[in-house]
Parts: C-alpha cells; structure tokens; sequence
C-alpha cells in the first residue's frame, strides 16, 4: 500500500477532482443540443441552448403534469448569482404566450390601443418572458430578459449523478460556481 501525506493526497484529490470537472465538461460539450421548435418573444443576439437530455426530462414532466420549467436569475448566493428552476403550469405560459400574439398581431395591424390596455401591458410581466418551446409534446423553458441577458450563451443540461438527478446549467460568461451548483458568478464582460 502506498502512503500519502496530507499534503500528497490533497493534491492528488485536486488532480482527481480537476479531471473529473474536465471530464464531465467535455461529455457535456459532446451533448447534443435541441433546436427549439419555437422561441416566443426572441431576443437577437441573445443565446440559450437545451441539451437533448434536459429535452427529453422535460417532455416527460410535461407528459406527467403539463408543467413547464421557470429559470429565474437573482442576486445572492455564494457567488453574487443564483439561478432557480421552478416547475410552473403551462396554462400560465400559455395565457402569456396568447397575449404576446394578439399584442404583437395587433402592433402589426396599426390597431391602437387604449389607455387601459397600455397600463395592462406595463404590467403584465410576461411580455418580458422569453419562451423556448421544444419538439415533441409541449415542454417549454421560460426565462424572463433580465435572466437570459445573465444567462446568454449558457447551456441547460440534465444529469444523473450518485446523489440524484437535476437541471444543471454551464458554458457562457459563468466563470465559478458554488457546490450547490445553482450559485455562479460571471464575467464582467457580457
């Protein structure tokens, strides 16, 4: 048996940890990525992608329970970020998506709009939602300006690791992150 010293067997976890992180990186840059079907209310310049097994997880939720999946970024956590994933009724995006398109097919008609219905639109928070709707079912991914703007270049993935399985989200301007992985910081430059 080979005996390490503290600090022998410190570096050797470093090293170990350091190829596993690289190693789960280059598995998850291999994974294929879904085109979504739809994105309702893009954002040009703007850049979100869904792996193909974080997809398949989400048309399965969505099967099960016609929930769709919420990210939401805000300032906290460990790192100055934190993102949460929240499962939301698809009939809520759904009203919200109906509303985007009578809004914009009414802007493209040269219809007015009254008073009333501008201070309904300053207010209804989803004309600032972008919406990835996915092949397949029905699953979507929502996420408000604010966060995809945060979020630009990201990949949503799904992983199943010893201690379960969940939505994991990596790449773009997230330079660190905390070890409940839902805690990050970025790079200044967005």
């Amino acid at each position: 048996m080979i005996m390490l010293g503290r600090l022998g067997a410190s570096r050797l976890l470093a090293r170990s940890s350091f190829i596993s992180a690289r190693w789960y990186a280059a598995l998850n840059a291999n994974e294929a990525l879904v085109k979504p079907a739809r994105i309702v209310n893009f954002l040009p310049g703007k850049q979100f992608e869904i792996s193909q097994r974080a997809a398949d997880r989400l048309n399965a939720i969505y099967k099960e329970s016609k929930e769709v999946l919420r990210i939401k970024v805000e300032s906290g956590g460990c790192h100055g970020f934190q993102y949460n994933l929240n499962l939301i009724p698809d009939s809520q995006v759904q009203r919200s998506i109906q509303e985007l398109e009578n809004n914009n097919k009414a802007q493209k008609e040269g219809e007015e709009e009254d008073e009333e219905d501008e201070d309904f639109d300053e207010d209804f928070e989803s004309n600032k939602d972008v919406i990835f709707v996915l092949p397949g079912i029905g699953a979507k991914v929502v996420l408000d300006e604010s966060t995809l703007n945060v979020l630009n270049k990201t990949t949503l993935t799904y992983t199943t690791e010893l201690i379960g399985s969940t939505f994991k989200i990596a790449g773009g301007n997230m330079k660190s992150s905390c070890g409940c992985g839902s805690s990050f910081d970025v790079e200044a430059n967005q």
